[in-house]
């Protein structure tokens, strides 16, 4: 079954069914560095013709999500621990800003949505010794999300949420579904509380470190980068 969540750009159709359903799958670890992706599997899973399977992958792979070589096939990204570090320096950035902006353009609605879904996350994260949640995964990228949305500024909202979903990728490759509860979690919970506040002070500056700090760290806390 074809999973829409994931909403992608620049394809429709059949292509744009089967690019959703790989993002899917790539941004939840299904598909792991360096694994092969054969075009002809996925045509025969589909039920499609090649055309709109090689769209998809080849989308994809202008995301960044995969590498393909012609004549040899295609393959998921395998990155090196500086360079998931690289991205997580830059989609940081990225996340501030839009904190930023969320801070100068929310509405009292969506504030209070906001802190809902941030006590929410409080509410579900792991304990030590427990495994992270569907639930706490799906919440977190909520929170994120609104984030985007609150900044009322569309096309930076849209890029910001492919850094989101790309970061996504980076972690559950790193196994983090496999992480059990700790103080990593108390902190980031903890981080999140401080950017939910300094936005409804209206603390774009603050909002905007603070962001950055808890994104930055996202792969040390993980347990991608030791």
């Amino acid at each position: 079954m074809l999973n829409n969540k994931l909403k992608t750009r620049g394809l429709s159709g059949k292509s744009g069914a089967i690019c959703s359903e790989i993002e899917g799958r790539l941004v939840r670890g299904t598909y792991k560095f360096g694994d092969e992706i054969l075009a002809n599997d996925l045509v025969n899973e589909f039920g499609a013709s090649r055309a709109p399977v090689m769209a998809a992958l080849n989308y994809l792979r202008a995301e960044g999500y995969l590498v393909i070589t012609p004549q040899v096939g295609c393959r998921v990204i395998a990155p090196t621990l500086e360079e998931i570090d690289d991205f997580f320096f830059i989609a940081g950035h990225v996340e501030g800003a839009i904190a930023a902006l969320a801070a100068d353009r929310h509405s009292p609605h969506e504030l209070e949505f906001l802190r809902l879904t941030q006590q929410r996350i409080a509410q579900v994260s792991p304990t030590k010794g427990q495994m992270v949640s569907t639930t706490f995964v799906e919440l977190v990228a909520d929170f994120h999300q609104q984030l985007h949305q609150m900044s009322h500024s569309k096309y930076e909202a849209e890029r910001a949420s492919r850094y989101w979903r790309m970061s996504e990728f980076f972690l559950f490759n790193g196994n983090m579904q496999q992480i059990g509860g700790g103080d990593g979690f108390v902190v980031a919970n903890a981080q999140r509380a401080a950017i939910v506040e300094a936005i409804a002070r209206r603390d774009g500056a603050g909002a905007c470190k603070l962001m950055e700090e808890h994104v930055r760290g996202k792969p040390t806390r993980a347990g991608v980068i030791g």
